[in-house]
């Protein structure tokens, strides 16, 4: 499986907004294949550290060299189970348990 033209938008996020998360995978073998997509985002937490959140996109069913555009958009939005703090936030694609980085993007206060 190979990862293609990723997008993250903004790359200067704030808390608060969204941040929209697009990449194409594509079917690099003879045969189809069955690809389970995640996307993790490695949240900055209090003490500085970070925690990856992994939100499940999707199941494709990829025929031999197929292409397919995946994109999600993700909350910024403080939430009674998650606060948001300042930083680069480091983001990951899983294709069938295997993480491959994407890019990060920066999150600042409003």
């Amino acid at each position: 499986m190979l990862i293609g033209q990723p997008n993250i938008a903004p790359h200067r996020a704030v808390i608060g907004g969204k941040v929209a998360v697009a990449f194409e995978v594509t079917n690099t073998t003879a045969k189809p294949q069955r690809v389970l997509v995640d996307c993790a985002v490695h949240y900055i937490k209090a003490n500085g550290a970070s925690r990856a959140k992994v939100f499940k996109l999707k199941t494709l069913d990829l025929a031999p060299h197929e292409t397919q555009r995946v994109g999600k958009q993700i909350s910024l939005a403080e939430m009674s189970t998650r606060k948001h703090y300042p930083g680069l936030h480091r983001v990951d694609v899983i294709l069938n348990g295997r993480s491959q980085p994407l890019g990060c993007f920066d999150l600042s206060p409003r």
